[in-house]
């Protein structure tokens, strides 16, 4: 967290004041005027892979059109970086997203629910709902750009209540291209990490 630098009174009388005064005024200009908010810290990171399915297919449309973003998918190879989710091995997630898309006019701060079931070395499980917010950068109709995405979210329900979920994701081209400029796209393949924090 950064310190906060505190304003000081007029400064009068010695010269050696005078020169300290740029200095001063240097240092707190790069300051921030507030302190940072503190970073959530890390309790669980893991692999992330999945699919999205469009409906209707996206389309080369420039302008898109509304459409229902269904993801689907798992997160393994969890390393737990906390106690609170040291049980947990794998989660598997489903949620329904919906907003204006296309393959050439991705999602932007497309929100949707997203139910995770997270697997616990016992054996049993435990469930969670959360919020997600998805950005996509890039065009799915040039197979030489690579496509990302990234999301982030707070959970609503169910275990770790207050945690928030953040991941990032790249999207399989070899298919996209083709299904986009052949009459539509309407399911796409993603890999990434994701990490749960408090």
């Amino acid at each position: 967290m950064l310190s906060q630098f505190t304003k000081k009174s007029a400064i009068t009388g010695a010269a050696a004041a005078l020169v300290a005064a740029p200095l001063l005024g240097a240092l707190t200009a790069q300051a921030a005027p507030s302190p940072a908010p503190e970073d959530a810290k890390a309790v669980l990171s893991c692999d992330l892979s999945g699919t999205a399915e469009f409906a209707p297919a996206l389309s080369a449309n420039p302008l898109g059109e509304q459409t229902q973003m269904k993801v689907s998918g798992d997160a393994k190879n969890c390393a737990p970086a906390g106690r609170e989710a040291a049980d947990v091995e794998s989660a598997t997630f489903s949620g329904d997203l919906a907003g204006t898309m296309s393959c050439t006019s991705l999602p932007r701060d497309v929100n949707g629910d997203v139910d995770i079931t997270w697997k616990l070395k016992d054996g049993s499980t435990e469930t969670s709902k959360a919020n997600f917010a998805l950005n996509m950068e890039g065009d799915l109709t040039n197979p030489g750009q690579p496509v990302t995405g990234a999301f982030e979210g707070e959970t609503t329900d169910g275990e770790f209540a207050d945690a928030k979920h953040k991941g990032t994701g790249k999207f399989d081209m070899a298919s996209a291209a083709g299904g986009c400029l052949a009459g539509g796209l309407s399911t796409l393949d993603f890999a990434g990490e994701y990490e749960l924090s408090k």
